[in-house]
């Protein structure tokens, strides 16, 4: 949602050029945690203690690719095209899974497969023409 505010799209990696580009700018630049969620307090134990949490996102970054409509088969949402697991090199994905990919920070940015519903930020990307 964030990129279409922006007339955007999350990003499609097109090649290694670009995955190598966007994962050495996210190691060196990137968040290392995720989003603020908010501070939660609860009671811990049973003599009245409370406790205060920090609650963050995943530390990672959206790209534009899922398997939601088809699992196993991976496409870019805004091009449609088929995602060319070749890109992204070793990487630890399940291609089999029906989920979104994204670039886990905690994990020197590689791409990774998520959960769609998890928190995180977005990459986003816009034709100039």
């Amino acid at each position: 949602q964030m990129c279409l505010l922006f007339g955007g799209y999350l990003i499609e990696v097109d090649d290694t050029n670009e995955y190598s580009f966007i994962q050495g700018y996210l190691n060196e630049h990137g968040q290392g945690e995720g989003i603020s969620l908010g501070t939660y307090r609860y009671q811990s134990g049973s003599y009245g203690r409370y406790e205060t949490e920090n609650r963050r996102s995943y530390a990672g970054y959206w790209m534009g690719a899922n398997s939601i409509e088809l699992p196993g088969h991976w496409f870019w949402m805004k091009s449609r095209k088929i995602v060319d697991f070749d890109i992204f090199g070793k990487a630890d994905i399940n291609v089999t899974d029906s989920s979104c990919l994204c670039f886990d920070r905690s994990n020197m940015s590689q791409s990774r497969n998520k959960k769609c519903h998890t928190q995180m930020y977005s990459i986003c990307e816009r034709n100039t023409q």
